[in-house]
């Protein structure tokens, strides 16, 4: 849309308004109250006015009494409102206008200090707006006026009362003048400077170097095996039936030598895991078949309860104590030659 149409369509309305307005077809009403209209000196009442036409009325501030005291005017708008009066079915204006007039209502606070009948004046208000958005200053309209009742807090029988004199506001007690936020902060403050100076003056912790572990003394497999075997005879398992528990410890016996002179087997091996790894080492042939023969022996009275008699295990023990007794003869010859030969 074109400029000048634009501001012709914006015009236009305003424009038919006002000529409606200054041939008298919509008419303004006005009407205030006050509420309660019989009140004490200071006590809060309120002036309430309503403006029923067509147009933006703009409200001037009410006019200074040094008896009144005025509050801030609440100014409320409903549009759409039509007045109490039907106009027929259709509900449109007798000059055929079917857009009802808008309402507004202005309520303001008021007090009074001094007793007294008071014909309040009318709140100033402008009725309409020109379409320049300025206020037409020689059209300015009041609210009918309002009386309002100002009685005295004394009764007639207390008029000859003697009041004390007017004193000044109280203190507030101590706890209420403290500045407690202010001490606060500084406790924080000081309790912030202490935490700080307290870590820049802590030491580091001497790292203190662990004492030297004393090296574990060098065990006699040998020894070890033949005490356990003493041990084991001393037991007397078999005599008491117990061949699977002697089968047990006569493998342990024998697995922990093994460990300890060959260097191949390793703890928790199995039988044929271990019987693999000893023929890696330095074992012959006959030994190993004769270390074989046992361990399979011993696994199936432990696991499969084959039956054997006390004779052949002691006999099983006796096989142990050679076998140890000839390694431990084997290496000692091999270490003479060795030195004999440096």
């Amino acid at each position: 849309m074109r400029p000048k149409l634009r501001a012709i369509a914006v015009l236009l309305p305003a424009g038919l308004m006002l000529a409606a307005i200054a041939h008298g077809q919509f008419k303004v009403s006005a009407r205030a109250t006050v509420t309660p209209g019989v009140a004490k000196i200071g006590e809060r009442v309120i002036y309430r006015g309503e403006y029923v036409g067509y147009g933006i009325p703009r409200f001037l501030p009410p006019e200074p009494d040094s008896a009144l005291t005025w509050g801030t005017p609440r100014i409320t708008h409903v549009a759409g409102r039509l007045p109490e009066r039907r106009w027929g079915a259709a509900r449109h204006l007798p000059s055929g206008n079917r857009y009802p007039p808008d309402t507004f209502r202005v309520e303001v606070p008021l007090q009074a200090f001094v007793p007294g009948v008071y014909t309040l004046p009318g709140l100033r208000f402008l009725p309409f707006v020109n379409p320049s958005g300025k206020p037409d200053p020689g059209n300015v309209a009041r609210f009918p006026q309002v009386a309002l009742v100002v009685a005295s807090t004394l009764t007639a029988a207390d008029s000859t009362a003697n009041l004390k004199d007017v004193h000044g506001p109280l203190k507030a007690p101590w706890w209420e003048r403290v500045p407690w936020l202010w001490i606060a902060a500084a406790v924080l403050l000081i309790a912030a400077i202490v935490w700080v100076v307290r870590r820049l003056r802590r030491r580091k912790p001497k790292v203190v170097a662990p004492a030297p572990v004393a090296p574990a003394p060098r065990r006699d497999p040998v020894l070890e095996a033949l005490t356990a075997l003493e041990a084991l005879r001393r037991d007397a398992l078999p005599e008491a039936g117990r061949f699977a528990e002697h089968a047990y410890e006569l493998g342990r016996i024998l697995r922990r030598f093994l460990e300890a002179t060959t260097g191949v087997t390793r703890p928790g091996d199995t039988t044929p895991e271990l019987i693999g790894a000893l023929r890696a080492s330095d074992l012959g042939p006959d030994d190993i078949q004769r270390l074989s023969a046992l361990l399979r022996g011993w696994d199936l009275v432990k696991f499969a309860r084959e039956p054997v008699d006390a004779a052949s295990a002691h006999r099983h023990e006796d096989s142990v104590e050679a076998f140890v007794r000839a390694s431990a003869a084997a290496a000692r010859s091999a270490g003479a030659s060795g030195r004999a030969v440096a």
